[in-house]
């Protein structure tokens, strides 16, 4: 790395390359941007620039702009191994499972040994979520011959008979596994989320909601409900009509981009897969840049989210939009209706319109107990989701979303429709064509049969939206119901 670069006495000196180390190891990202910008803009620093961006955008959860500027500075100078098996990561994380693949493969056999085993790891992710389980099983056999039999190694084998549906097999290797002592939290806890799926498909919901527990009380992150509530306040109180009325909007007036806004498990992978089903509809999965952008205008005007949008300018809304459009670009998707369903879009959901005119909403909303359940039962994190690893945290969540998404279905600027999961199950045909029509999208059968399109979904209801539609996740709350004590009291509306 770069020391600091001279400077006369008339200018700040430019930050060094180990100080934004330091910024991004620390969790200080708009800094680390800040000095980013400041290089680049000095053309200071060479490919090291770029590979450091590339690591800002794999922490802010945005792995496209993550392999993009990693290949930036693969261009500039060659890559080692750490920078391949990095992309090949980045590439999991956006679903681009055979690029990863195909990214690996370009690691040369003489390696370090913790290359190779992260390879070989990353390997059998791939191949297991692309269900090739033979060719994931010879991925672990190259693991055990760097690293011997692990309990990792048997972590992955049990994902890869969830994959193929044996979740028997599963549950007896997670049970032997999970109870070797001295075993880092960062491996128990996928173990026991995925023991949790495991006893559940197995009909054991004790054992699914306890191991289920374990997983969460390992994630948990600090969460102070009265601040989110404020936050809440903040927002229903910043943005009303009258002010969504004077506040200026990006001239870029394009109408491909749909944000499909809802809880986790509330159904929305499912209505993406729909759209995306449509000859002109597509999907790109969570992309998180719209809170990303917001969090960079918060940073930049120096006032919190939302007030920061009283002093932004027109200039700032459409460098914004087509900071979105370009990454939406980058999929090289030919559809009319491209669907984004990051989570935690309700909490900007007032950019949304400002910077995105043309967009639409569709918002996806679930029985509040199944829906609480739910998450509960699936590993949720994110700096966004710090409320996702406590029952009493969920409820607050819940309730606080559906008081957001309550007073914006009337004030927003831009289409917006709804969809009941209960209903899109009960009545599919007539929730489809609603969905399409507000999409203003041709009817087509096919989205019926929206199963039979295969996509890499890298969200936790990617084993389920490859299914017919069946009503089997309605009412599975009550199957934990001696465990819900507080949501059950909080969503009193039951029989």
């Amino acid at each position: 790395m770069n020391d600091r670069p001279k400077s006369s006495s008339s200018s700040s000196p430019l930050p060094t390359l180990e100080a934004i180390t330091k910024s991004i190891n620390a969790g200080d990202l708009q800094l680390a941007m800040d000095d980013l910008d400041q290089l680049e803009a000095s053309r200071v620093g060479g490919s090291e620039v770029p590979k450091l961006k590339s690591q800002v955008a794999a922490r802010l959860d945005e792995p496209i702009a993550a392999i993009e500027m990693l290949d930036l500075a693969m261009d500039q100078a060659s890559p080692d191994d750490s920078d391949l098996i990095n992309r090949a990561q980045y590439c999991h994380v956006a679903g681009r499972l055979e690029e990863a693949l195909t990214t690996l493969r370009l690691i040369p056999r003489k390696t370090t040994p913790q290359v190779a085993a992260a390879a070989a790891h990353l390997k059998a992710r791939c191949l297991t979520r692309l269900r090739r389980p033979k060719e994931a099983e010879a991925a672990l056999r190259d693991l055990a011959a760097i690293e011997g039999r692990s309990p990792r190694i048997e972590w992955l084998r049990s994902e890869i008979d969830q994959s193929t549906g044996d979740f028997a097999s599963s549950k007896k290797r997670l049970e032997s596994a999970i109870v070797i002592r001295g075993l880092p939290a960062s491996l128990v806890r996928p173990m026991a989320f995925d023991l949790a799926k495991a006893c559940d498909r197995q009909g054991d919901f004790d054992g699914a909601f306890r191991f289920a527990s374990e997983g969460n009380r390992l994630t948990k992150t600090a969460f102070d409900a009265d601040r989110y509530r404020s936050e809440t306040d903040r927002m229903i109180e910043f943005f009303d009509a009258s002010r969504l009325a004077t506040l200026p909007r990006s001239s870029k007036v394009e109408d491909t981009p749909v944000f499909v806004i809802g809880m986790p498990r509330s159904g929305t992978s499912l209505v993406e897969q729909i759209i995306a089903t449509h000859p002109n509809g597509g999907g790109i999965g969570e992309q998180r840049m719209p809170l990303n952008l917001a969090a960079r205008i918060a940073h930049r005007h120096g006032t919190a989210f939302p007030q920061c949008l009283e002093g932004i300018g027109l200039d700032e809304l459409d460098d914004a939009a087509g900071r979105y459009l370009a990454m939406q670009a980058s999929f090289k998707q030919d559809a009319d209706r491209i669907v984004n369903k990051a989570l935690g879009l309700d909490r900007v959901l007032g950019l949304l319109p400002l910077m995105l005119p043309g967009c639409r909403i569709v918002h996806v909303t679930r029985d509040p107990l199944d829906n609480v359940l739910s998450m509960f039962l699936h590993s949720l994190r994110g700096d966004s989701l710090a409320w996702a690893c406590d029952l009493d945290d969920l409820v607050v969540a819940r309730q606080e979303h559906d008081r957001l998404m309550d007073h914006f279905s009337s004030i927003l600027p831009v289409p917006f429709h709804q969809v009941r999961y209960e209903d899109l199950v009960n009545q599919q045909e007539k929730v489809t064509e609603d969905l399409l029509h507000f999409l203003r999208l041709d009817p087509d059968p096919g989205c019926l049969n929206f199963h039979l399109t295969r996509r890499n979904v890298m969200t936790p209801s990617h084993d389920q939206i490859d299914k017919p539609m069946n009503p089997a996740a309605i009412g599975r709350w009550r199957n934990y119901e001696r465990h819900l004590g507080p949501a059950i009291k909080a969503f009193a509306t039951h029989d």
